[in-house]
């Protein structure tokens, strides 16, 4: 049924999906008055849900399956707090692009044009949400794992990333607001977790955590095991995720909509632990169950 339907990817499969968005997106209505705010929240989870997608295609994150979207989606229905626009999700916007590089460093085509991109997207991200510089860890392990070290492959981002600190810091100097400039380096830790402690939020906090759980758990020994690029993807997978738990917890101001941070790696390692079960009835049963949480989840 579900498993079959999702299980190819297919023009129709998105079509499905962006309905059942505006599904989701047309629950969170009742809460929000009319206004122009709302044709932007919807023009700016297209353009997410598009480079999502870009990523998944080019650099084979799962099989030929539209699992991995379906998931993303289906994480907005869990959270549907996070459709909003803030700086939080323009700093999840910039992030993906910057994970667009991050993850085609497979390819061996223009490698240093990647990692000027990727430190050059990061910087930007960096200015919006000082926390997630974290991520730069990921583009040196990505370079580990598809490239190798060199003093360019080292140089290139940090060019990219210093390039878009430097300009905004000539532009605090100039207009003399260097505070702006010194705030992001005032890194301090918040470790106020009742948000995601509240009745509102802990079923799915544990629902989700224990599937994300037993996908890794299952998929890693296949995974591991072979020596192949796949390999290497699910090893970043894996850090992306622990990266974006970490910069969720140290951001300050939680108000749900940095949860959009986890929603990437999340759906990837979902993805691949549905593709792991032999009989379809399981699959059908957990999409049910995750299609039907994500809807009672807006009346409660």
């Amino acid at each position: 049924m579900l498993a079959n339907f999702f299980g190819k990817s297919k023009p129709v499969n998105f079509i499905v999906l962006f309905a059942l968005f505006l599904i989701y997106f047309s629950f969170s209505l009742f809460s929000k008055e009319l206004s122009l705010n709302l044709f932007k929240e919807l023009l700016g989870f297209i353009v997410v849900f598009s480079i999502f997608n870009f990523i998944l295609a080019k650099n084979q994150l799962t099989f030929d399956n539209s699992f991995a979207f379906l998931f993303f989606v289906t994480l907005i229905g869990f959270f549907p707090d996070v459709i909003i626009i803030n700086s939080t999700f323009y700093a999840c916007l910039t992030v993906l692009l910057f994970l667009r590089k991050v993850y085609s460093l497979k390819s061996q085509k223009n490698i240093l044009h990647k990692l000027f991109d990727g430190g050059l997207w990061l910087g930007v991200s960096f200015l919006i949400e000082p926390y997630t510089a974290l991520f730069a860890v990921l583009l040196y392990i990505s370079i580990y794992l598809h490239q190798q070290y060199t003093y360019q492959t080292l140089l290139t981002p940090l060019i990219g990333f210093g390039s878009v600190v430097f300009l905004f810091f000539t532009y605090c100097f100039w207009y003399d607001k260097l505070n702006d400039f010194y705030l992001l380096f005032d890194w301090s830790i918040h470790y106020d977790f009742n948000l995601y402690l509240s009745t509102k939020y802990l079923f799915q906090n544990t629902f989700i955590t224990s599937l994300v759980i037993t996908a890794i758990v299952l998929k890693s020994p296949k995974a591991l095991a072979i020596l192949n690029t796949f390999r290497k993807n699910w090893i970043l997978t894996i850090i992306h995720l622990i990266i974006s738990l970490l910069i969720i917890l140290l951001m300050s101001n939680k108000a749900s909509s940095e949860l959009l941070f986890v929603f990437f790696p999340v759906a990837v390692i979902l993805a691949n632990g549905l593709e792991l079960y032999q009989h379809k009835w399981i699959a059908n049963v957990l999409l049910l169950l995750f299609l039907a949480i994500s809807i009672i989840t807006n009346f409660i």
